[in-house]
């Protein structure tokens, strides 16, 4: 939590009613955030503007205003980054990806919520961590990755059933499992599913309220209808049809309404499916997520063409034409659901180039870190891939180190941001440097993160790289009063190097070096190790959750 004890009472008063009217008083939550933004403009504050930005952002979420989300969100961003406010930054990446996940562009929101996952992993803030988890199940549910989906369910149930006296607990629990039936009902793997619903009914649903009761239900009518238990599926669409209001549509539910809508026209509901629908339209034309208003009408659509409706489907096919053009700048993705709807339209290559264009100019803005210009994390995961399956296919070695400022925060606080900034500018330029004369990649991973990339070194080669960049920054000389390492700026580096095996994954081999950063940090910072494959499992004997390369 935030604490202002060394701000004036007119900064309490407002901080505080913020969080006494969250999710109570949106109106007047509103009000004390701009009250707040208001005031940290004038006194050039991060501290406050980050929090006023972040608390704005999510009151807009609670009343589902997408429109305004992502600015407000962006500018929080940077400020909670500045003031080091790590839990509100790694909840705000989660809000981007949850948003961009609803406009269509899942590579986006997986980058971001993977963004939010490092600061969670960097700082240790474990609720953040389980939160993001399951977000990032959900999203490679719609990708169809369901064990990697299952993965991230099972890490963020480690941490919810360690916090039973959360006052959240039993919402949390509730939407976990929802999320578990689904992945694995639409794996066609039936087991245990009972089980779970049986868990929800007796430790949960007692606790509940009636969005936390809709949710289940609608997880339960889908495993009934995918399991042929039609009766017990029909049992559920009565409860859910008699007992569902407008006042339930939020964007948490979106998925769950899309989920228990395909249910509804695969088993003909047709008077239940255009209920939904119909409470569904005003809300999203009001939320003005494009990308949700065509998946909408991509159902319409089906409807109107499996029962004969010709009229209706050409003029619904019309305006899903005109909502696909306008979803291009929201989402890439949006190509092939305009091809595949509209191919018979013959002005769709000349939309398909314009919406290519716009999506490359997009792509190269945003593949740059702003401050120290080398490539960022939205590169980094393009790269990584693509040098990763080189050596993997080469069978040569594939080196990823990763690397911090020693003591950044303390060189922060007490030189300044401004400063702070600079010192990543330099040292970037040095990771530039070493990395350009030796064939690598580089990039900024994230605050005072940074990675480097080689393929086809050998371990002694890695080395004589990484000693190389420990020295070009300790000849920087930048002065660094408030280090226990050293009275100048240094780093310390992890680097694992090995040749990739073909059930490996680019980040199994970053996590370890990360592993190895650890390490050397735990030990004596302003150093650098380098590790194979056989050093590692060494190291792994001494951490709790080593990284499995066999």
């Amino acid at each position: 939590m935030v604490e202002f004890e060394e701000y004036n009472e007119k900064v309490k008063q407002l901080t505080q009613g913020i969080l006494d009217t969250y999710r109570k008083n949106a109106e007047l939550t509103m009000k004390y955030c701009n009250e707040l933004i208001a005031y940290g403009e004038n006194t050039a504050d991060s501290k406050l503007l980050g929090f006023g930005y972040f608390y704005l952002a999510s009151t807009l979420y609670c009343l589902n205003d997408c429109e305004h989300i992502f600015d407000v969100i962006v500018k929080a961003i940077k400020h909670l980054e500045r003031s080091g406010e790590w839990c509100l930054l790694a909840r705000s990446y989660n809000i981007l990806g949850i948003v961009t996940f609803s406009r269509g562009n899942m590579p986006v929101a997986y980058d971001y919520y993977l963004d939010g996952l490092m600061y969670c992993k960097k700082y240790g803030l474990l609720e953040e961590q389980g939160m993001i988890n399951v977000n990032c199940g959900a999203l490679n549910i719609e990708a169809g990755r369901y064990r990697e989906a299952m993965e991230y369910f099972e890490k963020a149930m480690e941490y919810i059933v360690s916090i039973p006296d959360d006052p959240e607990y039993h919402t949390k629990m509730i939407s976990l499992y929802e999320n578990m039936i689904n992945c694995k009902v639409l794996e066609n793997d039936f087991t245990g599913i009972d089980a779970m619903l049986s868990e929800v009914e007796k430790e949960h649903l007692p606790y509940a309220d009636a969005i936390d009761r809709l949710g289940i239900l609608i997880s339960k009518t889908f495993y009934m209808h995918r399991s042929g238990q039609y009766d017990k599926r029909d049992e559920c669409i009565n409860k859910i049809d008699s007992g569902i209001r407008p006042d339930m549509l939020f964007l948490d539910l979106l998925e769950d309404f899309f989920v228990y809508l395909n249910v509804l026209f695969e088993s003909d509901k047709n008077d239940e499916f255009w209920h939904l629908v119909e409470l569904m339209e005003p809300m999203l034309t009001n939320m003005k997520v494009t990308g949700m208003q065509v998946r909408l009408l991509s159902l319409k659509i089906r409807y109107y063409r499996k029962n004969h409706m010709n009229a209706e489907y050409l003029q619904s096919a019309g305006l899903y034409y005109e909502l696909s053009e306008r979803q291009a700048a929201e989402s890439k993705g949006v190509i092939k659901e305009v091809i595949g709807l509209r191919n018979n339209f013959e002005k769709v290559n000349r939309a398909k180039k314009e919406m290519e264009k716009e999506n490359k100019r997009l792509l190269v803005q945003s593949e740059t870190d702003p401050l120290t210009g080398m490539a960022n994390r939205r590169k980094l995961n393009v790269q990584a891939d693509d040098m990763f399956m080189n050596a993997l296919e080469a069978g040569h070695n594939f080196a990823i180190e990763i690397l911090d400022v020693d003591y950044f925060k303390e060189y922060n606080d007490n030189y300044g941001h401004q400063a702070g900034d600079k010192c990543l500018i330099e040292i970037a330029e040095c990771i530039r440097e070493v990395a350009m004369a030796h064939g690598g990649f580089c990039s900024r991973y994230g605050g005072d993160e940074f990675v480097i990339i080689y393929e086809a070194v050998s371990k002694e080669e890695a080395e004589s790289y990484a000693a190389q960049l420990r020295q070009k920054v300790l000849n920087l000389n930048i002065a660094h009063r408030y280090s226990k390492a050293m009275p100048i700026v240094t780093i310390s580096q992890g680097m694992f190097c090995d040749v990739p095996h073909k059930e490996n994954r680019v980040w199994d081999f970053l996590h370890i070096a990360d592993e190895v950063l650890y390490s050397v940090k735990s030990e004596n910072r302003n150093s650098y190790s380098v590790m194979d494959r056989e050093e590692y499992l060494t190291l792994s004997e001494q951490v709790s959750e080593p990284v499995k390369l066999f």
